[in-house]
């Protein structure tokens, strides 16, 4: 697998470098843990709501009003129960892994990654422009035209909404694989973003 991360060493030493290796796998690993525990904890509200909703479906795709912040306008809700007309349930995790700032570089962006909540990942950068990158990015993990629907699956394997502004985009990665949260850095990188800073 490419490693996306990287530890920078700051000496020319085969063991420095060495533990380099080992620390962005460590941190590539511990984006995977919050994936799952932040699914896991989904997967069982879904469980829940399917227990007391007779009529009802998770992340349902909506195209909102048209003053609506949210990116073209297109969100995903948590459930959405019909036993008396559709209602909008929002999932809210009841735990959330914590760690230590955790610094290094993706491409040629240094990355700085404070905090890391799956369904609320706030990220900062100094790109000149995201929005052909967001485009691309976008149509592949929200899959608008649901092209990769699969009504056999249990989740989507989508995120739920982003929110861009011209210094920040906010995404809820919903039941989304990690590969979307290191494509849409990659996409900053390229964007020419020299510094990229996560917070939750």
């Amino acid at each position: 697998m490419r490693r996306l991360f990287r530890v920078t060493p700051t000496l020319d030493n085969p063991i420095i470098d060495a533990l380099s290796r080992q620390m962005s796998h460590a941190v590539e690993n511990l984006v995977i843990e919050i994936r799952d525990h932040y699914v896991a904890q989904f997967r069982s509200f879904v469980l829940d709501q399917r227990e007391t909703c007779r009529k009802g479906e998770p992340e349902v795709k909506f195209q909102l009003p048209i003053d609506s912040n949210t990116y073209r306008q297109f969100a995903v809700v948590d459930f959405v129960c019909n036993d008396k007309g559709p209602e909008a349930i929002v999932f809210e995790p009841e735990t959330v892994l914590e760690f230590d700032r955790l610094e290094g570089h993706i491409a040629d962006s240094k990355l700085i990654i404070d905090a890391l909540r799956w369904d609320s990942v706030f990220i900062r950068h100094d790109a000149p422009s995201v929005e052909d990158a967001i485009a691309e990015w976008f149509e592949k993990w929200f899959d608008p035209d649901e092209i990769k629907f699969d009504p056999t699956a249990e989740l989507s394997s989508c995120i739920h909404a982003v929110f861009v502004a011209p210094d920040h985009i906010e995404v809820d990665f919903g039941t989304a694989p990690v590969e979307a949260f290191w494509e849409l850095l990659e996409y900053l990188a390229t964007s020419k973003a020299r510094n990229i800073f996560i917070e939750s």
